[in-house]
């Protein structure tokens, strides 16, 4: 359901998770396997969202990224209320430095579902990375001061923290028992093996949840 103003778009067609080989060799990291069940299903069923959005995750996987990056962009000519595959396509558009593609994907995400909260975390995540660049840029024009260097020197520790001290192993049981994780991690956009999808929405992965009307 989108959330916010009502768009004249049809909903994806609710699909029964008709693959369950490719299911199981997901869950196995056989992306090859997988890829090959996938591509059987939606020659046979061209409209499922479901199975073509598990496949465009498994080009990324295989790090065949200009055909990830085709079949996202399919996915939100077709679909344009879903926002994973937005968040998708700007996880792939960020890891090669595209940011300003990153960035449209990304507000285009959270405008067609503002509670994806993904998409929001990856934002933030996308204007730490564009400030960096555009205070390093500075440094190249000639433009250096302790401000600058400052705030270079904050970016990184968010964006790249550094390791925390190790837990005694007492505190780190507790902690595995509560289901707590440590404040200091943060999403790491670069690396879209653990982006996409995400724990809610409706291509949620893992497990992969059929849209629903």
């Amino acid at each position: 359901m989108l959330c916010g103003a009502r768009v004249a778009l049809a909903a994806p067609p609710a699909t029964a998770d008709g693959t369950p080989g490719a299911d199981s060799a997901i869950v196995q990291h056989d992306w090859a396997a997988a890829l090959t069940q996938l591509d059987e299903r939606i020659k046979t069923n061209p409209r499922d969202v479901q199975a073509k959005f598990k496949r465009a995750t498994i080009l990324a996987r295989l790090n065949r990224d200009d055909d990830a990056i085709e079949a996202f962009t399919e996915l939100t000519q077709l679909y344009p209320e879903l926002p994973e595959p937005y968040n998708n396509l700007a996880a792939l558009y960020a890891k090669h430095g595209r940011y300003d593609e990153a960035r449209v994907a990304l507000e285009t995400a959270v405008k067609a579902n503002p509670s994806y909260s993904l998409a929001w975390e990856n934002l933030g995540d996308l204007y730490l990375r564009m400030a960096d660049a555009s205070y390093r840029r500075a440094q190249t024009v000639g433009h250096t001061n302790s401000r600058t260097q400052q705030r270079l020197a904050d970016i990184a520790k968010i964006v790249a923290p550094p390791p925390a001290p190790k837990k005694p192993r007492s505190a780190a049981a507790a902690e595995a028992a509560s289901g707590t994780q440590p404040s200091n991690l943060v999403p790491a956009l670069s690396n879209p093996a653990y982006q996409f999808g995400g724990p809610t929405g409706s291509l949620a992965m893992p497990p992969f949840v059929a849209p629903s009307n």
